[in-house]
């Protein structure tokens, strides 16, 4: 299996029609992409708050994180997006439940590493962490895979584009609900596991 991601930016319609056809020959490929691609804001992440630094409002010191808090920040943001994409491709199966094309769980877990994409992606900008640069690539990222989804639906799942609005907005709410808790909640698990002392370093 090709997994074709160059074509979700520049012909979209057609990647979903090549991820589709891939799936259905060899419904577990998904797996390499949905354990390296999240491994891209990690370590972006890693890099950016131990070696770049970042500035608070009204402080003109960089601010940076210590190696061992910076790899426990990195370690929780990869779980946190490999569970957040298993979350949208169980939540993918759940609101397509009563429709005739349900889907199983390697077809789900294609199509939700395929959406999430862009995310990955936009965890390039970690390198720099500037605040307003994170939230552009956020957004930009964020509004991307609304889109991949809103797109890929009807054609990854072979449903009709009206119904497949209907499924893809409940699919959107409901992740970007998930995602958000998913978020939350490993980002307090990292800080529940930080020391206090010489986790934040000034220059």
């Amino acid at each position: 299996m090709t997994f074709p991601l160059t074509h979700f930016f520049v012909h979209p319609e057609k990647a979903w029609h090549e991820l589709r056809d891939s799936t259905d020959q060899h419904p577990a490929a998904y797996l390499p992409f949905w354990l390296l691609l999240p491994l891209i804001p990690a370590v972006c992440l890693f890099i950016g708050t131990t070696q770049v630094g970042w500035r608070l409002p009204g402080n003109s010191e960089t601010q940076f994180l210590s190696a061992a808090s910076g790899a426990l920040l990195g370690f929780w943001c990869y779980v946190g997006l490999v569970a957040g994409i298993v979350i949208i491709a169980y939540l993918t199966r759940w609101v397509l439940f009563r429709t005739e094309v349900r889907p199983n769980i390697n077809h789900s877990m294609g199509f939700s590493t395929a959406v999430a994409l862009p995310l990955m992606l936009a965890g390039i900008a970690a390198l720099l962490p500037s605040r307003w640069l994170l939230i552009l690539a956020a957004g930009a990222a964020t509004a991307y895979s609304g889109w991949l989804l809103f797109i890929g639906l009807p054609i990854y799942m072979r449903l009709t584009q009206r119904s497949a609005a209907f499924y893809a907005g409940c699919i959107l709410g409901l992740g970007f609900l998930a995602l958000l808790t998913t978020a939350f909640g490993f980002l307090e698990m990292w800080g529940q596991t930080m020391t206090g002392a010489g986790e934040y370093l000034q220059e």
